[in-house]
């Protein structure tokens, strides 16, 4: 076919056959996070060459950030076969929002790099860990113990590497926190 009759027949086509399903919206876009652990690991800070004495042991910081593609959720069970997270880096990975808090499983997925995937639920809490798995070898689906609204897929290693632990907090804007509430302390008897 010539060129100008494929563009002629391209024009004659309805236009929502043309476009994306409305019923499954695709969101995605990029941001930076911060997750703020419980617990700060110390870090050792060597003696400078002209300093004597040993190593200072101090606190390091409390957050660690990462600049994150924000996706839709359903992304994980909508596109099989097609899911792809590509190997993320020490400063990156991929959060993956649901619409409301559930008990969205991690099915197993065409990744082969090996994982941290965080269960984060709506106040941004990291519920669960799954350390370092391969997505490709999983037998069977990961249910979260409670409901989630998000999961962060990290490079695998990472929280072990990084002290982050189950507890620690993840901060963006969709986690919302409840407001601070203070009350009388009950009368005494």
């Amino acid at each position: 076919m010539k060129p100008l009759a494929c563009f002629m027949l391209l024009l004659a086509l309805p236009v929502a056959s043309v476009m994306a399903d409305p019923s499954s919206p695709l969101l995605y876009s990029r941001a930076n996070i911060v997750i703020t652990r419980k617990v700060v690991p110390l870090k050792t800070i060597p003696p400078l060459p002209w300093q004597k004495g040993p190593a200072a042991t101090v606190p390091d910081a409390a957050g660690v950030g990462f600049d994150v593609e924000v996706r839709d959720g359903m992304t994980l069970y909508n596109q099989k076969g097609w899911f792809n997270l590509s190997s993320p880096s020490e400063k990156n990975g991929v959060l993956m929002v649901f619409d409301a808090p559930g008990l969205p499983p991690v099915t197993p997925a065409t990744q082969y790099a090996p994982l941290d995937i965080l269960l984060i639920d709506r106040e941004g809490t990291v519920l669960q860990i799954i350390p370092d798995i391969k997505l490709s070898e999983l037998d069977q689906d990961i249910v979260p113990s409670s409901p989630v609204l998000a999961f962060l897929f990290l490079k695998g290693g990472l929280c072990q590497k990084l002290s982050i632990n189950p507890g620690d907090v993840v901060e963006y804007k969709l986690f919302k926190k409840p407001p601070t509430v203070l009350s009388a302390p009950p009368p005494e008897k």
